[in-house]
């Protein structure tokens, strides 16, 4: 994943806050040092803003830059020592608990960094760009402990702070990878990063590989599949004519033959498979109509109602882990549909896992309006989940 101080410090290059009121010597040290700081100049604007430091006192901002500045050398002793005296000048600024969480995060101190993050999401920060980089902290300490629920919310939530947030992106990409096991997704993620990415950035050369890779492996993969099936797409459409017209005269039993002859005659007819599996499940056939909705959706990954009808089935039939699987490439596709974090609120609280519940239930109310009907009671069936 991405080294997060590398993003974390470009927005405050951008804050000249000039508090005090030092001497003419300490403002030049300090507009000295900030400029270094913003050409990645480091050691020159360590030297500059120490120097300011003794005449500018009670600037929270400048401590805060010095402590970004030892940090991106990897001192974190000074850094640690700069952070904490720009908390003692202001223990709500936003970006000095961020600085606090990197540096926890960097010692792997993960529940104190989970502490200053989530502190430094409650402060107020300069930007949308600060906070997104707040959200990556904190879902790069999630995923260090495991969490990857919460982990892969945050980086969403940062996708919604900042949508040219470019390391939210890749870091989102890397999750998706390795702990999800999701490679068309991932690789979707590597190609939205290399777009919103500095040229000079040095994780484009790793995402292109990334994205190399992952095309060469689901190519082949694709090829591999077709080459196994046989395939008669005119037989296909008439059998599928053939059980649309049956379901219309309720000849339910015809029509679902018509529609395993269409997918019989050609494995990826979608509208077989997906007529198929509403007829199931209209039939209150609910397995047979989750085996269908889950073939609908491995012919069309992109038809998000088919992961959504198999998850909601997989759920009627508490088969759980199923359920989680289905809904993680559904959130992955379509990550900003209420129904998804819904029914995975649901499934972790079936599980027994309330701190994962409470976090898609969460997220589930920042996706709906304020005054959508049963948001009330859902907020509070969110807030009274187990501690």
């Amino acid at each position: 994943m991405l080294i997060r101080t590398q993003i974390l410090c470009v927005y405050a290059a951008c804050l000249l806050l000039l508090g005090g009121c030092g001497s003419d010597s300490g403002q030049n040290d300090l507009r000295r040092g900030m400029a270094a700081f913003a050409e990645q100049n480091y050691p020159e604007a360590i030297a500059c803003l120490t120097r300011a430091s003794q005449r500018v006192a009670d600037s929270p901002d400048l401590y805060y830059h010095l402590g970004c500045a030892h940090l991106l050398k990897g001192e974190l002793d000074p850094a640690a020592a700069a952070f904490q005296a720009a908390f003692d000048l202001d223990p709500k600024h936003g970006e000095t608990l961020a600085g606090l969480g990197q540096l926890a995060y960097y010692t792997k101190e993960l529940p104190k960094a989970q502490i200053f993050f989530r502190q430094a999401l409650e402060a107020e920060v300069v930007s949308d760009d600060a906070r997104a980089s707040i959200l990556n902290g904190l879902a790069l300490t999630e995923a260090a402990l495991k969490r990857n629920d919460q982990a892969r919310l945050c980086l969403l939530r940062a996708q919604q702070a900042s949508r040219r947030y470019a390391p939210a992106f890749y870091n989102l990409g890397a999750l998706y990878l390795n702990a999800f096991a999701l490679r068309e997704e991932a690789l979707d993620q590597f190609e939205l990063f290399v777009r919103l990415a500095d040229a000079g950035s040095p994780y484009q050369e790793k995402a292109r590989n990334q994205i190399s890779r992952l095309r060469g492996a689901l190519e082949r993969a694709r090829a591999e599949e077709l080459d196994t099936l046989r395939r008669d797409p005119d037989l296909a459409a008439r059998r599928l004519h053939e059980g649309v017209e049956a379901q219309i005269a309720r000849q339910f039993p015809k029509a679902l033959k018509c529609y395993r002859d269409a997918l019989a005659a050609d494995p990826l007819t979608f509208s077989a498979a997906y007529g198929l599996g509403k007829l199931h499940r209209d039939q209150k056939q609910t397995a047979e109509a989750l085996e269908a909705f889950k073939r609908a959706a491995a012919i069309q990954p992109a038809h998000l109602e088919s992961h959504l009808e198999a998850a909601e089935l997989a759920v009627q039939l508490k088969r759980y882990d199923e359920a989680e699987r289905i809904l993680d490439r559904a959130i992955a596709r379509s990550p900003f549909t209420p129904k998804s974090a819904d029914i995975m609120a649901r499934i972790r609280h079936a599980q027994g896992r309330y701190a994962e519940a409470r976090a898609y239930g969460e997220f589930y109310l920042s996706l709906v309006r304020s005054d959508a009907k049963g948001r009330a009671a859902y907020a509070k069936w969110v807030s009274d989940l187990p501690k």
